[in-house]
């Protein structure tokens, strides 16, 4: 069966991009991208082998460590479109440890080579490293050459059989290029001690950028270099090894899934080195070559396998000379040793978060379990460490190199003038029309011109340390060069101005020139125990306490007009803040705020600390409307705000009353009222209204029923009853009641009462809405006495008044009031409880004055100054109205039913009624 090679992955575009050591402008290179592609042949796993493949016992070469009954998955493909280079993968499995493939290939001719063990690749990305592609596990990859037909057997010498087996065929594509690549591209290395060694591109090799999913990530220092061999082919020509780089690439960035290829340079056996991994080769990018130890290091290859033959001498002069530029750049000594600390890995020897101390030049073996670099290419570390340190020691300065190399900025600079000096551990040299400056943290950089003279006038290297930049373009038509302690600024305008510190640092947050502020138009100048700093659009200002911040337009006008750091508002402790309504600036001792209806506008001392607290720019109080002017009485504050006040006083503090309930409390006469001053912020109440607090009372408010005070016994008992979830909010401020004695107020759901003499009670519901209709306050019978009762049957309801009256309620009845002789009596018959049970009716005057009656669930009640007051119910009662009740000839009851022989009997003014119980019948007496 024949298999077509299919190219694979889309475009990923790199971004995020971090150069940490920013020390070269790198030209873009003309990118020649050579496609490559890949064919997958699924093998499957031992216990469910892919339908092309099978299992045998034991493995047609003898595999160490592998007896000859263990599985071996196998597989044999011929027939196929042509590859050259093999690896296989298997679905990521951490206890997949330990697996050899045995592998041979049929070449174009036909011919079948010979059995090549691949083991598991000892190069490892970094774990949780996100590529954008799903991670697999795999071998080595093996370059064959021209190939067609493929034959393995997979076996574990871990015991963990790998799942989801497939060789991985790759072609590396052709390209012309590849054997006249013409000059390996260099770099302007401008901090190295030493010229950049002749390195092939990426783009020279024809890397498709598109097969790269791993966007670069930065090592914080680079600290060592590790040496590795791929364990690869020996036997390549020179044209072939651009196809390698390409195969090699596409195998570690989409068959294993690391977004890339592992090593960060590949040496081959001609000497020629090969750019490997992407961001940088003066960088510290971290690449994927020595399992928990990626970090830090600069992984360099040798291309082949130098377990089995020796390193070419031109492969080591290469390896030594990458390393000592790399070195040289970064400031380490080949002689010496660094810690790393492992971040673990299935490869790494060391256990994650393990401190190993290491030469500053290691193989791979140090740290991984592995044989790489082989024991060929082990056997010359230390040859290659001496060379390193040769190379670093004699090579020429950073500022000669970068004279040299950089033919732009030679021409600028014009002739070396006088010899390189030391100045403040800053090497110097001079030139026609300006200088460069090194150190190994800074790298070389030249300067000229206003900022040159700017920064030789301020004191040179002893007094801002090196020059980290060149003098460089920056926009809005300036420029700038950035120094160890500072940074010089030019424009047109402004000239040149040294920034620095804490003002740097905000003005850098702010965008620099291109930010509000522009171009710096003064240095920093000393003030009231800190700095100040202009620039065109406001100013900076400093203090140890404080911090940095700007402030600008009419804020700054208002400020400097206050006296600025020295005034009252002190040092900006913000820099501007919009609102919603304008913007503000926070300072030491207070606030300034700017709307379009006010200008700027001051609040300071406690009343401004209260509106910053309360929410500044989107304070429910507004914005400020005019200065904090003194209280009425004399003793606190107050500020005006656009919807409110913010009252303060040294007893109560600063508080903010806001919209209605400030009006309310203005109304009432503020601090001078019996309210005084404000105790506490605004709260909300359920509901959806708001209390705030006084000395003397509070000031509820809701969107319903506008804002009242509430105080004394009466906000007491209103509280005690539940407040605004009780009889709701107050309708009205507390009052006289009529006839004086006392005060009341009335709430969404009744009414409170109180005097001096009884306290607070409420009234409310239908019981209160009876008692209205009586006259309420002005009702004959009196005010209450009582809150409402929940009567002993749990269903009935009562409220007494001062009279002695009171009115029940109970929802078959409703409210009905009883009083005097006619309450006495009915209490006596046991009230609602009673056989009576609760009153249907008020008291009703009998006709020509005779006297009055109540009605009840079951009976009545008759009183007279003559009778006093008695009950008739039951059948007595029927009779007695049949007859005409009291104005019957009976007249009004003068007893309340008693038992008598053989019944019960009713006495009136003029007789009788008795009731036989046994026979029902009734006989009426008239005297």
């Amino acid at each position: 069966m024949r298999r077509t090679l299919a190219g694979t992955l889309a475009f990923t575009g790199l971004t995020g991009l971090l150069l940490v050591l920013p020390v070269y402008a790198e030209p873009a290179p003309e990118p020649t991208p050579v496609e490559t592609s890949a064919a997958g042949v699924p093998m499957g796993s031992v216990e469910a082998p892919a339908p092309a493949a099978e299992v045998q016992p034991g493995t047609s070469e003898p595999v160490e460590g592998v007896t000859e009954a263990a599985p071996a998955l196998t597989v044999r493909e011929t027939g196929l479109d042509e590859f050259a280079l093999v690896g296989v993968t298997w679905a990521y499995d951490p206890a997949v440890t330990d697996v050899v493939v045995q592998l041979r290939v049929q070449g174009t001719d036909g011919e079948w080579g010979e059995w090549t063990a691949l083991t598991t690749e000892d190069a490892e990305q970094a774990p949780g490293t996100d590529s954008g592609v799903e991670r697999r596990g795999g071998t080595s990859p093996l370059w064959t050459g021209p190939a067609t037909g493929v034959e393995a057997e997979l076996v574990s010498r871990s015991g963990a059989q790998p799942a989801d087996v497939q060789l991985d065929l790759i072609d590396p594509g052709h390209s012309h290029a590849d054997a006249a690549l013409g000059t390996p591209e260099g770099l302007d290395t401008a901090g190295a001690g030493m010229a950049m060694p002749p390195i092939f591109s990426r783009a020279q090799w024809g890397a498709d950028e598109r097969l790269r999913t791993w966007a670069p990530s930065y090592a914080p220092k680079l600290k060592a270099a590790t040496v590795h061999h791929t364990a690869d082919a020996n036997g390549y020509s020179a044209d072939q090894v651009a196809g390698i780089m390409r195969s090699i690439y596409h195998y570690h960035a989409v068959r294993l899934g690391w977004g890339d290829i592992g090593y960060n340079v590949i040496v081959d056996r001609f000497g020629r080195m090969w750019e490997g991994r992407s961001g940088g080769l003066d960088s510290t990018v971290v690449a994927a070559h020595a399992g928990g130890f990626n970090t830090g290091t600069f992984g360099i290859s040798m291309l082949g396998n130098y377990d089995v033959e020796a390193v070419p001498q031109a492969t080591v002069d290469a390896v030594s000379a990458v390393i000592a530029w790399k070195f040289s750049l970064h400031g380490i000594n080949p002689a010496g040793w660094t810690t790393l600390t492992s971040s673990g890995g299935g490869t790494s020897r060391y256990a994650a978060g393990t401190s190993v101390n290491l030469p500053t030049v290691f193989g791979h073996r140090d740290v991984g379990s592995t044989a790489c670099p082989g024991r060929y290419g082990y056997a010359r570390m230390d040859e290659i460490r001496g060379k390193v340190a040769h190379l670093v020691a004699t090579s020429r300065t950073a500022i000669e190199n970068r004279y040299l190399v950089d033919t732009g900025m030679r021409d600028l600079l014009g002739a070396q003038v006088g010899t390189e000096r030391v100045t403040a551990g800053v090497h110097v040299q001079q030139y026609a029309n300006g200088r460069m400056y090194w150190t190994p943290q800074t790298g070389a950089r030249a300067l000229w011109g206003d900022i040159l003279h700017r920064y030789e006038t301020l004191g040179g290297p002893a007094a801002l340390g090196a020059p980290t930049t060149d003098h460089t373009p920056s926009s809005n038509s300036g420029y700038y060069a950035g120094f160890q302690r500072g940074v010089i600024y030019w424009s047109p305008w402004t000239g040149s101005r040294l920034v620095r510190g804490w003002v740097l640092d905000r003005w850098s947050v702010l965008g620099r020139e291109g930010g509000l502020l522009g171009f710096p138009s003064s240095e920093e100048v000393a003030v009231a125990g800190g700095v100040r700093q202009s620039f065109q659009g406001g100013v900076v200002s400093s203090s140890a306490s404080t911090g940095a911040h700007e402030v600008h337009g009419s804020v700054l006008a208002k400020w400097d007009e206050l006296g600025g750091e020295k005034g009252r508002l002190g040092f900006p402790t913000s820099d501007e803040v919009a609102s919603l309504w304008g913007a503000y600036s926070t300072f030491s001792g207070g606030v300034i705020h700017a709307a379009a209806a006010t200008g700027p506008q001051p609040v300071w001392g406690w009343v401004g600390a209260r509106w910053v607290a309360s929410g500044a720019g989107k304070a429910a109080v507004g914005y400020p409307v005019r200065p904090e002017a003194p209280a009425g009485d004399g003793v606190g504050a107050i500020g005006e705000f656009s919807n409110g006040l913010i009252v303060s006083s040294a007893a109560t503090g600063a508080w903010d009353l806001v919209g209605p309930v400030a009006e309310k409390w203005t109304a009432m006469g503020g601090v001078k009222s019996f309210l005084g001053y404000p105790t506490a912020a605004p709260k909300a109440v359920a509901g959806g209204g708001s209390v705030s607090v006084f000395q003397g009372g509070s000031i509820y408010f809701s969107p319903a029923t506008g804002a009242f005070e509430v105080h004394g016994w009466i906000r007491d008992k209103w509280l005690a009853k539940g407040g605004p979830v009780g009889l709701g909010y107050p309708t009205s401020d507390e009052q006289p009641a009529p006839g004086g004695g006392g005060v009341f107020q009335t709430y969404e759901n009744g009414l409170i009462y109180s005097s001096a003499k009884k306290g607070a009670f409420e009234v409310h519901g239908l019981i209160e809405d009876k008692w209205a209709a009586m006259g309420g306050l002005s009702w004959a019978f009196g005010v209450p006495v009582s809150d409402e009762i929940v009567l002993p049957d749990g269903v009935g309801r009562a409220s007494e008044f001062s009279s002695g009256a009171a009115i029940y309620f109970s929802p078959a009845t409703g409210p009905w009031q009883v009083r005097g002789w006619v309450r006495n009596t009915w209490s006596q018959m046991g009230a609602e409880r009673g056989f009576l049970g609760y009153p249907t009716s008020d008291e009703v005057p009998l006709p020509g004055g005779a006297g009055v009656e109540a009605r009840f669930q079951g009976g009545r009640i008759w009183s007279s100054v003559a009778t006093g007051a008695r009950e008739v119910h039951g059948a007595i009662l029927e009779r007695y109205l049949a007859l005409g009740g009291p104005a019957s000839p009976l007249g009004l009851p003068t007893s309340n039913e008693e038992a008598v022989p053989g019944g019960r009997r009713s006495t009136f003014q003029n007789g009788t009624i008795t009731c036989n119980t046994t026979t029902g019948a009734i006989t009426v007496t008239v005297r």
